[in-house]
């Protein structure tokens, strides 16, 4: 059985450099996919992932 790593709103949060709310709109519009388990957020490590790939370098 593949183990997969699923991450913490503040996780993804203190990575990303953003805040809970910017994360929830991320999550909210469907740019950022995440599951629930109760009333918890968890965010996937491959979704992590392919999310910092879409985004643009800064320049």
């Amino acid at each position: 059985m593949e183990t997969i790593q699923y991450y913490t709103v503040n996780q993804v949060c203190s990575m990303l450099s953003i805040g809970r709310t910017k994360l929830y709109d991320l999550m909210n519009a469907g740019d950022l996919q995440s599951i629930t388990i109760g009333s918890a957020r968890r965010i996937p490590h491959s979704e992590l992932l392919r999310f910092r790939e879409a985004q643009p370098l800064a320049a």
